[in-house]
């Protein structure tokens, strides 16, 4: 399951990586349209794949960095399902998730980027080994501008991918000209068959400490966390 940006993602995956159903939907309200979504959504994925939530083994969650509503949506969904069906949950990266989308060649630099809004991007460097990635620069929100001075220090082909990168694609693309590979068009927002994929790199135990105790990858804080101030306490004398 992934709703860390506009796109609700859901997808049945095998442990061998086959994708039994997958379904999309994608949308401008970064939130309120997924929790309304998902029940109908749920439903439409078990009866394509003419499978029932009983045969499940296991449910992988993109857990950010992304819009703080629908992580904590989509989260909350995850751990309602695995905790009425003692499943294991898996919390994955959104990022990490991206940049395995993209089929980049051997050794090639991967940079997911995804809008953190605000003149923002959030963002992070892998590089292409067989069939995983290995982080080279940890996720990070930062104006799009840091993004294109790290890429210099990286040599060899990039491959840029993500809704952020579409929309500072041009202050990006100055940085990396002449290292870009062209792969076509590849996906802007993170997707539940690579969500999954991470998630069955581990073996899947249910614990359910681990599950309550999984949270949102939010990277910075919330609006409401940035305006809130601790309220003075009154002084008061001896009684």
């Amino acid at each position: 399951m992934e709703g860390s940006t506009p796109v609700l993602s859901i997808a049945l995956v095998r442990e061998d990586g086959e994708v039994l159903a997958s379904l999309e939907y994608d949308h401008g309200d970064q939130g309120e349209s997924h929790s309304r979504l998902l029940p109908g959504v749920l439903d439409a994925l078990f009866a394509r794949a003419e499978l029932g939530p009983d045969e499940l083994s296991g449910v992988a969650v993109g857990i950010g960095p992304g819009a703080f509503t629908g992580l904590r949506v989509i989260l909350a969904t995850a751990k309602g399902i695995a905790y009425a069906r003692r499943l294991p949950l898996v919390g994955v990266s959104t990022l990490e998730a991206l940049a395995l989308a993209a089929p980049a060649p051997e050794g090639a630099t991967v940079v997911p980027v995804l809008d953190a809004r605000k003149k923002e991007i959030y963002a992070a460097v892998y590089r292409r080994e067989g069939e995983g990635l290995v982080c080279l620069s940890p996720r990070a929100a930062m104006p799009p501008e840091r993004l294109a001075e790290m890429l210099a220090a990286f040599s060899g082909p990039l491959v840029l991918l993500g809704q952020g990168y579409r929309v500072y694609r041009e202050i990006l693309d100055r940085a990396t000209e002449g290292r870009r590979l062209d792969l076509g068009e590849l996906p802007r927002a993170p997707r539940a068959q690579e969500v999954a994929r991470l998630a069955f790199r581990e073996p899947l135990v249910y614990d359910r400490e681990a599950l309550f105790g999984l949270e949102p990858d939010y990277v910075r804080k919330s609006d409401a966390e940035l305006g809130w101030k601790r309220p003075e306490r009154p002084m008061t004398g001896p009684n």
